[in-house]
């Protein structure tokens, strides 16, 4: 599977960076390798789907905003780069586009990345960009895995060398293009669902807690 072969891969990678840079922990931390916990909001910036059914015209399917929450781990490679693999989970309602929306359901989502972070400045106060690639699922029965472009902006504040506090933003774009534009991304059993183009993004917003060694 290739989602699979990609964590493999950044779990490797990630194993590489932290012993090439076990003798310096960067600048506030007491070490390479870092863990996060962290929470904040999942928001929707451009509707995904069209949904269409034999007796209807078509509609336009959109995600709800939520709450998420995840885990990060990994370990900087030199005072400029990081590199860290992370997982989060979200569950959207995916509805019908209106004002008010409708909604049809509600979805789990997880996402994992492969990023990297990018620092201006290192020390207690560390701001960085971060760029990173992974995958964005809803399950096989809505819609399956999409590969997924992030990039971001974060800061990590050091209360000690080994306590930090995060916040990040991050633009998530996912590809949605099944190769074809007659293909549905999934069907219930009034229509099906098909993708609107071949991208579309959102706006993870987070805040939580590192712990250094």
């Amino acid at each position: 599977m290739r989602v699979r072969g990609v964590l493999l891969a950044a779990l490797s990678t990630i194993l590489l960076v932290a012993g090439a840079s076990a003798q310096t922990g960067g600048d506030g931390a007491a070490g390479p390798w870092q863990v996060t916990l962290f929470g904040g909001g999942w928001n929707a910036i451009t509707v995904p789907y069209v949904y269409r059914t034999p007796s209807a015209p078509p509609a336009e399917v959109g995600f709800g905003n939520a709450p998420m929450f995840g885990l990060a781990v990994g370990a900087n490679a030199s005072p400029l780069l990081g590199v860290e693999l992370s997982w989060s989970q979200t569950n959207p309602a995916q509805q019908f586009t209106g004002s008010p929306p409708t909604p049809i359901r509600t979805v789990i989502m997880n996402i994992f990345e492969l990023d990297s972070l990018w620092y201006f400045h290192r020390g207690t106060f560390q701001a960085y960009g971060t760029l990173g690639l992974g995958g964005s699922s809803t399950g096989s029965s809505f819609g399956g895995t999409n590969f997924t472009v992030a990039v971001g902006l974060g800061v990590k504040a050091f209360l000690s060398p080994h306590f930090a506090v995060r916040a990040d933003v991050k633009w998530d774009n996912s590809y949605g293009n099944l190769g074809r534009s007659t293909d549905p991304a999934f069907c219930d059993s009034a229509g099906c669902y098909f993708y609107r183009g071949s991208w579309y993004s959102s706006l993870p917003v987070t805040a939580g807690l590192t712990y250094a060694f």
